[in-house]
């Protein structure tokens, strides 16, 4: 299990910054462009405040009912009523009705305060100050109106009682008049009634007395509105929020492509794919112009035709650390091979074929790509024969010998170095590679050469891949950055490992990741 894998939650953000910066940093800057070209555009606001100090209820409690709570919620929403705007369209004298004065307005408190702060937002200075004193004396007068509105229907309410008991006092003074013919239980009864009534007028004159006495105080105002210096939509802070949401959308939209990209990632992503190591990255190879590396001149190999080069540092990495692994590991003979066609296996296994050659080793590279083979085009050889051939005459004839006979299709192209080439659609392509016929050359040649690398067919697509892996000691996956499907790795591992073969490692063609290997090596 490789690091990455274990990665979770904030670890995975990291790696898709890098991967995708250049997208995050435009969606950015995009954002941030926006922001200051909508506040340039955009018609200055500016925005005056005045603050109120709001009186609690002064109206003495009325029938044993104490005064009212004031809640400050409540009288944010009285200013913003159409009410309050009226009263504002009247002192202005302004064409414009409640419901539009009312879209410039706010209010708010804070905390636990009685402080109301008033604010009208308008593009002309003047008109926003003017706005906020209007509001604020408007808010003032509409609730001196309405505490002085409650109190005179308290005292009319309590007025009508009294009315009320007087009469009824005034009939009971009746039933206990000398004249009466009233019993003397009728006469108790009248006179409880009447002290009762009594009592309940004087309570009430009381309370009318209080009410008349009442001043009503909604408040005022601590702080008048003043003009205002600048407007509300300050440049800065709008493309800093741009930016930010510019920030946020970027990397939101990082997220999804890398999500839906199927493409290869990295060297951390194709290693934990195949859970093996990616061995080295080879930087993209310069292409010769077609007068160079035309019909009569081998293609270039970066560790033939240009030694010095990043790409050759990075095939010499390659044959170090395999050949470690094939040293621990007991391996000979060495499969390359890939997912798809195109991924650069023909040149990785030429390359580390005169890597391991240049280092000592005594390497047999064998072109077993016998549908598209390319060997012959790197090392500029004939074709006619090779491997198809030698393979279907050692079938028909267990007794030959091996050994003998492949020494006639070898080609010697450098110093430690032979080539088997193969002329390209013999008959029968995987059952030759997967016969008991490869199974013996192999064989016959393991003790002749230090490695033996195979160029092979792309796993995915046919058989013939599957059908070698058995009988190779050791396979090695070239992927292509640029180009590499995720899921066809994930596939080849898996038809690799259904057939018991045996990754050691990777290469990941056209890293640019590796920059400062690749300037170390020019």
């Amino acid at each position: 299990m490789t690091r990455r894998r274990r990665e979770r939650g904030a670890g995975r953000l990291l790696p898709v910054v890098r991967r995708h910066w250049r997208l995050i940093t435009f969606v950015a800057l995009l954002g941030l462009g926006a922001a200051v070209v909508w506040s340039l555009q955009r018609t200055p606001i500016y925005e005056s405040t005045a603050s109120v100090l709001v009186s609690p209820p002064a109206t003495p409690p009325v029938d044993g009912d104490g005064p009212g709570q004031l809640s400050m919620h409540d009288e944010e929403q009285v200013v913003r009523s159409t009410a309050v705007a009226g009263i504002v369209k009247l002192r202005v004298q302004t064409s414009a009705t409640p419901e539009q004065l009312l879209r410039y307005v706010s209010a708010e408190t804070s905390g636990g305060s009685r402080v109301l702060r008033i604010s009208f937002s308008h593009p002309v200075p003047a008109t926003a100050m003017t706005g906020a004193d209007a509001f604020a004396a408007a808010y003032l007068e509409y609730r001196r109106q309405a505490v002085a509105a409650n109190v005179r229907s308290l005292i009319d309410d309590l007025t009508r009682d009294v009315a009320d008991l007087t009469a009824k006092k005034d009939a009971q003074e009746v039933i206990l008049a000398p004249d009466s013919q009233a019993t003397t239980e009728e006469r108790d009864r009248a006179l409880t009634l009447r002290d009762a009534y009594s009592s309940r007028i004087a309570e009430i004159n009381r309370q009318l007395t209080a009410l008349r006495q009442v001043k009503v105080d909604p408040g005022s105002v601590l702080r008048p509105a003043t003009p205002p210096s600048r407007s509300t939509s300050s440049l800065t802070r709008n493309a800093g929020t741009g930016m930010a949401l510019g920030l946020l959308l970027g990397l939101a939209a990082a997220f999804v492509y890398d999500r839906t990209d199927r493409r290869l990632r990295g060297r951390d992503d194709l290693a934990e794919l195949l859970d093996k190591p990616v061995l080295t990255l080879i930087p993209p190879l310069a292409r010769w112009p077609r007068s160079l590396a035309g019909r009569h001149r081998p293609q270039p190999l970066a560790v033939r035709d240009s030694p010095t080069s990043n790409a050759a540092e990075a095939y010499r990495v390659l044959q170090s650390r395999l050949a470690f692994l094939a040293d621990q590991l007991g391996t000979t003979s060495i499969m390359v091979t890939s997912a798809a066609p195109d991924e650069g296996k023909s040149t990785t296994a030429a390359n580390l074929a005169l890597a391991l050659a240049e280092a000592g080793r005594d390497v047999l590279l064998i072109s077993a790509d016998l549908r598209r083979p390319r060997l012959h085009r790197l090392f500029d050889l004939p074709h006619s024969s090779g491997l198809g051939e030698l393979l279907s005459e050692l079938r028909l004839d267990s007794q030959t010998e091996a050994s003998a006979r492949i020494t006639s299709e070898l080609w010697s192209v450098a110093k430690h170095l032979w080539v088997l080439v193969s002329r390209p659609e013999p008959p029968e392509v995987t059952a030759l590679l997967g016969s008991e016929a490869m199974r013996r050359l192999l064989d016959s040649q393991r003790p002749c050469f230090d490695f033996i690398v195979l160029d092979c067919p792309p796993v995915l697509g046919a058989a013939d891949a599957t059908a070698l892996a058995p009988l190779v000691d050791a396979v090695l996956v070239v992927a292509d950055r640029p180009s590499t499907d995720r899921q066809t790795v994930v596939q080849l591992r898996e038809q690799l490992e259904e057939v018991g073969g045996r990754i050691v490692g990777a290469v990941l063609n056209r890293d640019r990741s590796d920059r400062v290997g690749y300037q170390y090596g020019t």
